[in-house]
């Protein structure tokens, strides 16, 4: 029987690959990705071959914009509001498409977002105060509230909010609360250091605790505020996809069907309008703000937003033609925002 090799004599491999793996490592080639990174000329030169034209904005000037303003990326996104031509020597060509309707649509979009996002963070906010009005009317012990709802919940939710908890500890903007109230903590402290989406929870469990049917609907339609809250917050388009065309769908509140109905928006137009789920959540959010903001300044301020974003929209979509997705999503919204009172 042959003598075993010392293992000081063996041949070392790298740790955690085996020999296999380390032949197949060495053996497969890098894969080929059929979209490479394109330079600023070439990005320039596959929108052209796409009938992409740069008349209302010059070469020279997109370029500039793709260098310094906003990637080929996502400008390049707003392209599918348009249509395609089928058949013929320019098939696959788009349709009365410039540059300049790319650039016009991102700089709407962003626009968007930044009149969308402070009225997410007002919504949070009042929601909040809602909540904690109707624990004092009903007398509820706001530690008692907070040690119930800890045992409703499943091990795995309670673990999760443990969890959050203890990253706020090393937060510079409520650590001290969780500090002083860590073992013990009642509902206006823990609203103040947990995020949307744990406080959506407790929403829903005092819904189900009070029997309230108001509150549980309002828990509903905070659950669409968080969304566009979210893609606000993370810069994501939102004017690149107003079709419905996509798997996902978002099922329109009650609350907001019914408002719609009493404002006079047919069904038909509902259908037409909020096929897309980013059209129900902005919706959603424009309805809830509506209903749960009070008058004061931070109505008045979202009001000179809204208004702002509305005379961008006239000007950036002036050369669209009126059944562009996106023109006909903007100026749906400015008529619910006006119907609901938001603007005169």
């Amino acid at each position: 029987m042959p003598e075993p090799i010392p293992s000081s004599t063996r041949p070392q491999q790298p740790l955690g690959l085996q020999p296999a793996m380390l032949r197949a490592t060495a053996l497969e080639p890098e894969p080929e990705h059929p979209k490479p990174l394109l330079t600023v000329e070439q990005q320039i030169d596959h929108m052209k071959s796409k009938g992409i034209t740069f008349d209302l904005v010059s070469e020279a000037e997109a370029a500039e914009h793709l260098r310094t303003k906003c990637q080929f990326f996502r400008v390049y996104a707003y392209r599918k509001l348009f249509e395609k031509r089928v058949g013929g020597k320019l098939d696959g060509q788009y349709v009365g498409l410039d540059f300049g309707h790319l650039k016009a649509l991102s700089n709407l979009d962003r626009k968007l977002r930044d009149t969308l996002l402070p009225m997410t963070l007002d919504v949070e906010h009042f929601a909040k105060i809602r909540l904690l009005t109707s624990a004092e009317t009903r007398g509820e012990d706001g530690y008692a509230v907070i040690r119930d709802y800890r045992k409703s919940l499943p091990e795995s939710s309670l673990k999760h909010l443990d969890a959050e908890l203890d990253r706020r500890q090393s937060d510079p903007y409520g650590s001290d609360l969780v500090r002083k109230y860590r073992n013990d903590m009642p509902l206006w402290v823990l609203l103040e250091v947990v995020s949307f989406r744990t406080f959506l929870g407790i929403t829903r469990y005092c819904a189900e605790r009070w029997e309230d049917a108001e509150l549980s609907e309002l828990q509903f339609l905070l659950l669409r505020a968080k969304s566009v809250r979210n893609f606000c917050a993370h810069g994501a388009c939102s004017l690149n996809d107003l079709t419905g065309s996509g798997p996902c769908r978002e099922r329109m509140p009650v609350s907001l069907a019914r408002a719609m109905t009493d404002l006079g928006i047919s069904k038909r137009l509902r259908a037409k309008r909020l096929a897309s789920p980013r059209m129900v959540q902005i919706c959603t959010l424009i309805y809830v703000y509506a209903t749960l903001v009070p008058e004061g300044r931070s109505r008045r301020e979202r009001a000179d937003s809204l208004r702002d974003l509305f005379s961008c929209a006239d000007r950036e979509l002036s050369s669209f033609p009126p059944q562009n997705p996106a023109r006909a999503a903007v100026t749906f919204l400015e008529r619910l925002t006006r119907s609901l009172g938001l603007l005169e």
